[in-house]
């Protein structure tokens, strides 16, 4: 199987479970998705159309760099898109931490704690391929 095939299937497998256990709170976590007006989180649909929502719009991203970019310029973007998909994370961890998020469930902090990781994984993924453009170009 190709490799971008592969790659593919595993982030629509992964955005299709963040999507999932992001629309399946606990009854604390629910009534907090009403009061902070979470509507996007709702449903199991509504939470799938924001994920890969947002995955769409990271893999755009790396795609106008990838083409429009030289190689060298676009590791630094990559790196960029890599450290602000980590500090997401670290911020939905803190958060996620505090005693209001910790008591949403177990299922929504993990799909809290996914999308970020997705992110980074997607950036991280087009900067390797990146490093390794650029060193085959004899660049590095």
């Amino acid at each position: 199987m190709n490799k971008n095939l592969t790659t593919t299937i595993l982030l629509v497998i992964l955005g299709i479970t963040d999507a999932y256990l992001l629309s399946h709170p606990n009854l604390i976590g629910r009534v907090g998705i009403l009061i902070y007006r979470h509507d996007y989180l709702k449903t199991f649909p509504r939470a799938l159309a924001t994920v890969f929502l947002v995955l769409g719009i990271c893999l755009f991203i790396c795609e106008v760099i990838r083409r429009i970019r030289l190689p060298r310029a676009a590791i630094a973007w990559y790196l960029m898109g890599m450290v602000l998909g980590m500090a997401l994370f670290a911020y939905v961890f803190v958060s996620f931490s505090s005693l209001t998020y910790s008591i949403t469930g177990k299922a929504f902090i993990y799909g809290a704690h996914l999308l970020p990781v997705l992110v980074t994984a997607i950036f991280g993924r087009y900067l390797i391929s990146a490093i390794y453009k650029t060193r085959n170009q004899g660049g590095i």
